[in-house]
């Protein structure tokens, strides 16, 4: 058997033109691309939802308070889970609280009202108290903390 001769017709060659079809590779491309755009808008939007519950690790700075002086005048209202305000460890409303703050205004311009709030009270809900507070023209409203690991 003769080996063939790869040379035996050069003008059939010359006339021969070879075409790459790159269809194939253009449609890889683009899904690929679509994938990429696809991805990380979720990522971004992801980024978002963290953001939006409080899942952002925050190093915050550490500092001392100068020593101030004691208020004259200071009233602190709890808020339970349920919503319900207290006073000194009385219950009242919020008509209740309007009449004594107003009576507490006259006494000490400069009154300092303290909000404690358990955790598991909505935001709303303290908003609802400091708005009253700042109505009634309080105009130094704090919400007290705990330590952490306390």
């Amino acid at each position: 058997m003769a080996s063939p001769d790869w040379h035996e017709h050069p003008e059939a060659e010359a006339g021969a033109q070879v075409e790459l079809n790159l269809t194939s590779l253009v449609d890889v491309v683009f899904a690929l691309l679509i994938v990429f755009m696809v991805s990380s808008a979720a990522m971004i939007e992801q980024g978002r939802v963290d953001a939006a519950t409080g899942q952002v690790d925050l190093a915050l700075p550490t500092g001392r308070t100068a020593e101030s002086q004691a208020p004259s005048s200071e009233m602190v209202v709890q808020l339970d889970a349920d919503g319900n305000m207290y006073e000194s460890g009385e219950s009242m409303d919020r008509t209740s609280l309007g009449r004594m703050v107003l009576e507490k205004l006259k006494g000490a311009p400069d009154l300092q009202v303290r909000i404690e709030a358990d955790q598991k009270l909505t935001y709303e809900r303290v908003m609802e108290v400091i708005s009253r507070l700042q109505e009634l023209g309080v105009k130094n409203v704090g919400l007290a903390t705990r330590e952490p690991g306390k």
